[in-house]
């Protein structure tokens, strides 16, 4: 079985991947896969958290069992059996940042490849460790751009100054001599 499931960061308009993931995949090898995948370093603590439709906690699963199970015992099959259609994966817990999983149904037209599985993406990763997510796309579109190209006339002062210069000529065509040399 293939699941589908759609990442997010609460603080981004823009950001999203969409993986495909083996049902019977443990949240310890996705890990090690989103890891690499968003270019985090592999020896911070993390952690998943399981939510239900509504929104209520459902369980913890660090890398050692806090009572619901490690993530190396805990598939993404078991999670969606449970109801927990919604999973944080929290990659900076000291400034309480993680990315959510939702969700999406079973994908059945892939039925071969390498799972995990990136189908779709917008947005930049995060920055692992800062406290805020910029959208670079939402800040380019505040920089004002320029007003056109540049008009004819513009276009030819430029060429008579750069004459001048290369010539050594002025303006009427009569040589100019440094009277330092």
């Amino acid at each position: 079985m293939i699941l589908k499931f759609k990442a997010t960061i609460p603080q981004s308009k823009i950001f999203y991947k969409v993986y495909a993931v083996k049902g019977d995949m443990n949240l310890f090898d996705f890990n090690a896969f989103i890891l690499g995948d968003l270019g985090f370093a592999p020896d911070q603590m993390v952690m998943f958290e399981g939510y239900d439709e509504k929104g209520a906690l459902c369980g913890e699963y660090g890398l050692f069992d806090m009572g619901d199970g490690a993530m190396d015992s805990v598939s993404f099959s078991s999670l969606v059996e449970k109801g927990q259609t919604e999973i944080r994966y929290f990659y900076d817990m000291r400034n309480n940042r993680y990315i959510k999983l939702v969700f999406e149904g079973e994908e059945s037209i892939l039925t071969s490849g390498i799972f995990p599985m990136l189908l779709d993406e917008k947005g930049h990763a995060p920055e692992q460790f800062s406290t805020t997510y910029e959208d670079y796309e939402a800040v380019q579109n505040l920089i004002p751009r320029s007003s056109g190209p540049a008009k004819d006339e513009d276009l030819d002062e430029e060429d008579d100054d750069e004459d001048e210069d290369e010539d050594g000529d002025d303006e009427d065509g009569a040589e100019i001599y440094d009277e330092n040399e």
